[in-house]
């Protein structure tokens, strides 16, 4: 890391103009979450992994800002050399450069590696020092980075009608109706799920999301597709060519950007125009109004629609300014609303994704108790022994998720997981996005809590599903911080909302049994998933952040329920569901709005020895006799006899009691006394 910041440095001295400062985003030419290995050049100066942060270089100082998801983490990766900046604690980047950079700074960034709005933004921020941000024509890591891994090569893949549920003439045509209300000629579509969600394809570029690196540009009578063309089968050639989709090069998407804002890319300047695909004849604008076209005399203005926070800069500087119409992708909501294909096949890999997990802790139970002397699952007592047996056979946060990964490799339609798999145990399970590493992960402790945060991608559906056991006793702390964590989970789960209401008026469900007590927790509470896509979607999502008002939740829409708490340095809880929104069927219909409920799609038991039932309402312990009742009789058919014998114990009714009557400063206390 030394080497790189010091070759940083020089490069950044002779650059013209010399620059005071370089900025590098988490993000790769797409605005990305999760990136290639290529495109992480911000892990490579920095040495921090996780997926959301921005490094700022200058030539006596290296900092890096990151979220309340990755502080813990990022303060043990980063090194010396390098200052963590907190969000939302220490001063934004734009506040710190103003007051630590000198007036007429140039300051760097690499254009295609920041969203428009971004940039924007700093321009605006840095203008009030005289401080100017400079497109670099290259990026400087790409420039220092020896063994930059090669870019992705793998193939594009059909996604068959069969998964996808819409064709993509119909697509298209949704979108250029969206593109003529809103007085546009044209779009640029640069996020990857975006681009594979419109033209039905999927790939293999970006571990974890099934998505190609591409570019599109769809006009009123004209598609393209920017990819290598040498991950294009003939069977995909053909594909495209079916679908009136011109493929062009990946780079080219630089100067049909140009020609694009003066109105001169047509599909008729390609030798391998489509049949029906000029704009320039009366017939042809009619062969492709038959595949979603609009003819180019309806339309009456002449813009270019651009995503602020998805485009990169460099394209969007390459148009004319006062043409363009700077606006959230239509995409975005399009795809968030799941068709009944979609949702059903959602439902489906929920379940047999339900299964595997289940199979996981069943499996996981028994290791614990053979190897470790566990008490188990169900009972509580302290382990009678750690060292059972030989080193070779323990378990770690890596071995356990690879076993994992094994049951879930087994169920139909699998292709992979939906992100590394947070399998993290006692203080790891503190860090919120924790990512073991096979040299220095932990082992399972059988008297330490495990949160275990994983999913997968199947051919019909994305999953992500998260659960915290503990396989020996439990303290009465542990317990009452687990029961509010669930308090919250059921509250926002089994909630009824009018139409019209976003995830940030949701969001405080959740988190109210926490703040009872103090406590809370530094993440969001719900976000999208897609349908064989990336795990995190938006444009909705339930938090605290400002941006979730947005967009207010809709019928068809998935979310995920994911409340938690954290203690640095001891323990970390979190409970995830996905949930479909959907009619709430109430007896009344104040204002005539409509109301809203979810549907829980995922399946595994909640660990009742966790649970201090006391601490519960009548209809909590109803609900979550409810829902485990109907987990048994779903994931039942897909388990063998010994681990739908488990699966029943684990979800026996919880019998109401005179504990629930007890008073309720009880769990005050437990927090106090712990």
């Amino acid at each position: 890391m030394a080497d790189a910041l010091a070759a940083l440095r020089s490069l950044m001295s002779s650059h013209s103009p010399p620059l005071h400062a370089l900025l590098v985003p988490s993000e790769d030419y797409h605005q990305s979450e999760y990136v290639s290995a290529r495109d992480k050049r911000r892990d490579f100066v920095s040495g921090f992994t996780g997926s959301a942060g921005l490094a700022l270089i200058t030539m006596n100082e290296a900092l890096l800002w990151t979220d309340g998801r990755y502080f813990l983490q990022a303060a043990q990766q980063l090194s010396e050399q390098w200052k963590l900046m907190r969000m939302g604690e220490d001063p934004a980047v734009a506040i710190w450069m103003a007051d630590n950079i000198p007036k007429d700074a140039a300051i760097g960034v690499d254009p295609w590696c920041i969203s428009v709005d971004t940039a924007q933004k700093w321009e605006r921020a840095f203008a009030k020092k005289q401080q100017k941000l400079v497109q670099t024509t290259k990026n400087l890591v790409d420039e220092v980075w020896k063994n930059q891994p090669p870019a992705e090569t793998n193939p594009v893949i059909v996604h068959p009608l069969e998964f996808a549920g819409r064709t993509v003439a119909d697509k298209l045509k949704k979108l250029r109706e969206k593109l003529a209300k809103e007085k546009s000629r044209a779009m640029i579509i640069t996020a990857l799920d975006e681009v594979a969600w419109l033209y039905n394809v999927r790939g293999t570029d970006v571990s974890y999301s099934p998505v190609v690196h591409a570019f599109a540009i769809v006009t009123l009578d004209s598609a393209f597709f920017y990819v290598d063309k040498r991950k294009l089968s003939s069977e995909a050639n053909s594909y495209m060519k079916e679908n009136g989709i011109l493929v062009r090069d990946y780079g080219e998407v630089s100067s049909d950007a140009v020609l694009l804002a003066s109105d001169q890319l047509t599909a008729s300047s390609s030798d391998k125009t489509p049949t029906g695909f000029s704009r320039n004849t009366e017939s042809n604008d009619r062969k492709a109004t038959g595949n979603g076209a609009i003819p180019a005399a309806e339309f009456v203005n002449d813009l270019i629609w651009v995503d602020p926070c998805a485009c990169c800069f460099a394209l969007y500087s390459k148009l004319n300014a006062d043409k363009v119409l700077l606006k959230q992708s239509p995409l975005a909501l399009e795809k968030a609303l799941k068709n009944p294909v979609e949702m059903e096949g959602l439902k489906k890999a929920h379940i047999r994704d339900g299964a595997a997990v289940v199979q996981y802790l069943a499996w996981l139970d028994k290791q614990m108790q053979e190897i470790y002397g566990a008490s188990g699952y169900f009972a509580e007592a302290e382990s009678l022994s750690k060292n059972k047996l030989k080193d070779t056979t323990r378990l770690t946060e890596i071995s356990a998720s690879d076993k994992l990964e094994e049951f879930r490799a087994s169920k139909e339609n699998f292709r992979g997981l939906s992100f590394p798999t947070i399998s993290s145990v006692g203080s790891n399970a503190a860090i919120i996005h924790y990512s073991p590493e096979a040299e220095t992960c932990a082992e399972l402790d059988p008297d330490k809590i495990y949160l275990c945060d994983s999913g997968a991608q199947y051919l019909d559906g994305t999953t992500d599903i998260t659960r915290t056991v503990h396989f020996g006793k439990p303290t009465p702390h542990e317990k009452a911080c687990y029961t509010a964590v669930l308090k919250g989970h059921i509250s926002l789960g089994d909630a009824r909302f009018p139409n019209g209401t976003n995830g940030y008026a949701l969001d405080i469900l959740a988190r109210t049994p926490l703040w009872k007590y103090g406590l809370d927790y530094r993440h969001g509470t719900g976000h999208g998933i897609g349908s064989y896509l990336n795990v995190h979607e938006g444009p909705h999502q339930i938090s605290f952040r400002p941006s979730a008002q947005n967009v207010p939740l809709q019928v068809s829409m998935t979310v995920t329920d994911e409340p938690g708490y954290y203690e640095d340095g001891k323990f970390g809880i979190r409970l995830e569901n996905v949930l479909i929104v959907k009619e709430g069927n109430t007896k009344f219909n104040f204002g005539d709005k409509g109301y809203l409920t979810f549907e829980h799609i995922t399946w595994a038991p909640y660990q009742k020895k966790l649970i201090d039932v006391s601490l519960l309402a009548p209809e909590e312990i109803q609900w979550l006799n409810d829902y485990h009742s109907k987990c048994s009789d779903i994931l039942a058919p897909y388990l063998n006899q010994s681990e739908a014998e488990w699966l029943k114990k684990a979800t026996e009714p919880v019998p109401p009691t005179a504990l629930m009557h007890q008073k309720s400063t009880r769990l005050l206390n437990v927090f106090i006394t712990a």
